[in-house]
């Protein structure tokens, strides 16, 4: 994915000018920072005097996101991580200048623990219901942690019955056990924090044996294996970045708090913990994107929460350059593709300014993008500590090409050295409705060619992607579920279906990867007759539009970069296809297309695929091509 870069100073120079010296060598994290922050502190003020609810311009309201005001909580709760690591590792400036205003970012986040928890004022974010699951109980986690990062400044100043109220409302979201994913982190973090700052303020108390039961429930969805990694699901497999944003933070929220105390959890955990971070600087590419893969992505660089908490708790197995050069490149990639709205002031719940809304899930409100803030822990990292002054490392994926392999999550990430992009391959993964269909089930997820959805169940787009049209009516389908899927040593194998106009389609698909090419081979039993269409990565439609042709190979470039198919078996057509509002990121795309119609029986289809920010030349990338398929 390329973007024109714009200065990562730009939206902060003005607050930093302004602003008193300096007591870190923060400039790439300030730049991202004090922008989100100005803006915070002008939407919250104008949403309420309360600062315990925030609601951003034209943003998207959820009646569970909401206080009894009815104006947005989650907003609030997303920045307190952030705010809290600022004002506990007592960074300058104190104060900052919002909407005509000086704020004093300690009183800020004092108000809002103040306001939000007292069931006396208006913006209340009300009790967690005791007989069903809710939002309130994730928001917990961190509104807890927050508290315990910045005790010291806050619960001082607090009166027992601020205390006494914070205390109400953190047990209320223990009420109701959420044990069936990740979300059992949310209440563990709670009771740990309750419990830990219940041995100072005895307005303060959590259960251990709840805790205990949470640790269990999630030590139940870990992978066999040296992975790491862990299942978002106890029903099926769902590897994605939870992994990331939840199940290697918490754990990490928790042992900082209470890991101590219980030292076989904390082995358990934490064993798991190091062979999950040996291998996360293999998600960065050059560019320092990370794969664009699954749901939750506008929560952006809150992949970097769990390393830089690592780093902290000298868990990071790798040098603070590496790391540094993975926060920094991370921070200016997404915030250069249009992370940040500057004129309402708030991050955008889509990932670009012109992306498609569908990469939002049916839970995304105006406060759910700031999940990303959490990563803004690194300001607890001492001034002095070489994470701010090493010089940065190369990434792996600027070092040489790499497959590596994850046995437990069966999964591939193919690094190549030429281009600097990342790939990220699955050969089993759950989530096939179709709000989730094309988070989840494409062949490979690029970091350099964003991904296109389409959330019904008659429509599908075909990126990275075959799909099955019935050409009497147009309707279209995907995968709707998997039956097996293994590694291979260079790329996966999967067996999946789908259902097309009440008929089962029955599909077992291998993939290769070699650099830029892919190698796919499909066995596909379907209805006769049935149309079925492979597709490339998408790319930014630039450019003029390849015609139609018979020949079963299309080559497509765009700028400096390069998708193309070439059909080997089964295929009779090969044509571009463009999309408008349907890519992630970008708001028209050309897809590489081939066509083939199923047989009777099983029907063999044969392509090499490619795509290359870099892109070679037409006959180039077709001789390549035809030496990736002898090779496979």
């Amino acid at each position: 994915m390329t973007f024109s870069r714009r200065s990562l100073f730009e939206g902060a120079a003005g607050l930093l000018l302004a602003a008193p010296a300096r007591s870190a060598p923060a400039p790439f994290a300030d730049a991202v920072f004090f922008p989100i922050l100005e803006g915070y502190l002008r939407n919250a003020a104008r949403t309420s005097p309360s600062l315990a609810v925030c609601d951003f311009p034209d943003g998207a309201l959820m009646p569970g996101s909401t206080a009894q005001s009815g104006k947005t909580y989650d907003s609030v709760s997303r920045m307190m991580p952030a705010l809290a690591a600022w004002v506990a590792s007592g960074r300058e400036p104190r104060r900052i200048r919002a909407a005509g205003r000086e704020f004093v970012v300690e009183d800020v986040l004092l108000e809002a623990f103040r306001n939000a928890f007292n069931p006396a004022n208006p913006d209340y974010w009300r009790a967690a219901p005791a007989d069903h699951q809710q939002q309130l109980q994730v928001e917990s986690s961190i509104v807890a942690w927050a508290l315990y990062v910045a005790a010291d400044q806050l619960l001082p100043r607090l009166t027992p019955s601020d205390r006494a109220n914070i205390q109400n409302w953190l047990a209320s979201c223990t009420r109701v056990p959420v044990r069936n994913n990740n979300w059992a982190w949310f209440t563990a973090v709670n009771q740990a924090v309750r419990i830990e700052l219940g041995r100072k303020w005895k307005e303060f108390s959590g259960d251990p044996a709840w805790m205990i039961d949470d640790l269990k429930a999630l030590d139940r969805m870990a992978i066999p294996g040296d992975d790491g990694w862990y299942t978002d699901s106890i029903r099926e497999e769902v590897y994605d970045y939870y992994n990331f944003w939840v199940f290697a933070s918490h754990y990490l929220y928790w042992n900082r708090v209470i890991g101590a105390q219980y030292p076989e959890w904390r082995r358990r955990f934490g064993a798991r913990l190091r062979r999950f971070l040996e291998r996360t600087p293999y998600f960065f590419a050059a560019n320092g994107s990370h794969v664009l893969f699954g749901r939750s992505l506008i929560y952006r660089w809150a992949v970097l929460t769990p390393l830089v908490l690592a780093y902290q708790q000298k868990l990071w197995p790798h040098s603070p350059g590496l790391l540094k050069a993975i926060v920094r490149r991370n921070l200016e990639y997404l915030w250069s593709a249009g992370a940040f709205d500057q004129d309402r002031g708030k991050l955008r719940e889509t990932l670009t300014a012109s992306g498609s809304r569908g990469i939002c899930e049916s839970y995304i409100d105006n406060g759910h993008p700031y999940w990303g803030m959490q990563a803004f822990a690194l300001y607890l990292i001492p001034p002095s500590d070489p994470f701010w002054t090493a010089p940065e490392e190369p990434l792996p994926v600027e070092k040489q090409s790499y497959r590596v392999p994850f046995a437990g999550p069966k999964m591939l990430l193919a690094g190549d050295r030429e281009t600097g992009e990342v790939r990220w391959i699955h050969s089993i993964n759950g989530h096939n409705e179709p709000d989730y269909r094309d988070k989840y089930s494409k062949f490979a997820y690029s970091s350099h060619f964003p991904w296109s959805i389409a959330k019904t169940k008659s429509e599908c787009v075909w990126d990275a992607a075959l799909v099955f049209r019935n050409p009497a009516t147009g309707e279209t389908t995907g995968r709707s579920g998997m039956t097996s899927g293994r590694l291979l040593v260079d790329g996966v194998e999967r067996v999946w279906t789908a259902h097309l106009s009440g008929a089962a389609i029955q599909v077992k698909s291998t993939l290769r990867t070699t650099g830029a090419f892919e190698v796919r081979r499909h066995e596909v039993q379907a209805p006769a007759g049935t149309q079925l269409i492979e597709g490339s990565f998408a790319i930014p439609a630039e450019g003029a539009i390849p015609e139609a042709s018979s020949d079963p190979s299309v080559y497509i470039g765009q700028g400096k970069s390069a998708v193309a198919l070439y059909g080997l078996q089964g295929y009779h057509r090969a044509f571009a296809e463009r999309s408008e509002g349907t890519n992630i990121a970008h708001r028209a795309v050309l897809i590489a297309s081939l066509e083939a119609a199923a047989k009777q029986g099983i029907t063999i289809l044969e392509c090499v695929h490619y795509a290359s920010p870099a892109a070679k030349s037409p006959a180039e990338a077709a001789r390549l091509a035809r030496e990736a398929f002898r090779a496979r």
